[in-house]
């Protein structure tokens, strides 16, 4: 019986080494939505014999870190919020094609930086933008997507707006949504959103967009202030600001007010800027 429990005592203490190494090496690196990019963090060491052969043993440490780092960076691209209702890992799940170009990107790319730690293990960090014409997760994220119908904007719901002066003579560069200080909480960003009124109605996301423009520049960008260089810089030098008055669907989707809905889609009527994926959502 004491063999039994020593036996067993054995089992639990290999069980728990396992986990803590297991979250000891969890993977490294975070989304950046402000710079749309996914960051991954790789550490690797050369082998303890050619130690005395430094030039072979920093090729063999930067390798390892490489490998880990795309290790990191595909655990990472799994939890990326798509839409509020799927990650990359479900896409990946659903698609090989989604899952095969995902691999492919991450296997293609080269360090933005990396560097020989005085501990005698190497550091390399890679970065996946979330858009872009070429290697971006973008990419791969609306393959799903990529032939479904285009869907026109909808019209506002009190359309006696459309004609107004104060709406159409204002030229708007771009919309920013202030998502700040709503009791639902923070917005969570995703790289699928969709603004709804009040009444449930989308009045944008991908299906109103070009497929193209999507993967080029994204639907949306994120910020911490209205008047940041990630607002300007999208939503140009004149934006239609309007305030969110809820989010819906994990708190992915910002809610204006339907008035609100119906000034950006007649402003949008006569400026296309929602066609341009002009948006900031301030958070």
């Amino acid at each position: 019986m004491n063999f039994q429990w020593k036996c067993a005592a054995s089992l639990v203490a290999a069980i728990m080494m396992t986990l803590l190494a297991t979250t000891a090496f969890a993977a490294e690196g975070a989304v950046d939505w402000n710079k749309g990019v996914v960051r991954a963090v790789g550490i690797g060491v050369g082998k303890a014999a050619y130690k005395n052969n430094p030039g072979l043993y920093r090729a063999q440490a930067k390798r390892a870190a490489m490998m880990d780092a795309q290790r990191n960076l595909a655990e990472i691209v799994k939890g990326v919020q798509v839409s509020s209702e799927s990650t990359m890992r479900d896409l990946e799940l659903e698609s090989d094609i989604v899952r095969t170009r995902v691999d492919a990107i991450i296997k293609g790319m080269s360090e933005v930086s990396s560097q020989y730690l005085s501990d005698g293990t190497y550091e390399v960090v890679l970065e996946m933008p979330l858009f872009g014409a070429k290697d971006s997760l973008s990419e791969a994220a609306f393959i799903p997507f990529k032939d479904e119908p285009k869907v026109s904007f909808p019209q506002p719901v009190n359309t006696t707006i459309i004609n107004q002066p104060t709406v159409i003579n204002n030229n708007y560069t771009g919309l920013i949504i202030d998502c700040r200080g709503l009791s639902a909480g923070a917005l969570n960003p995703v790289m699928s959103p969709v603004i709804k009124n009040d009444n449930g109605q989308a009045i944008y996301g991908h299906k109103n967009l070009d497929y193209d423009k999507i993967i080029l520049n994204g639907m949306a960008s994120y910020a911490d202030d209205i008047s940041d260089q990630i607002s300007r810089s999208r939503a140009g030098n004149n934006p239609l600001v309007v305030k969110a008055v809820n989010l819906s669907d994990i708190n992915a989707n910002p809610v204006v007010s339907t008035a609100d809905a119906d000034k950006i889609l007649a402003a949008n009527q006569h400026d296309r800027f929602l066609e341009n994926c002009a948006v900031v959502f301030v958070k």
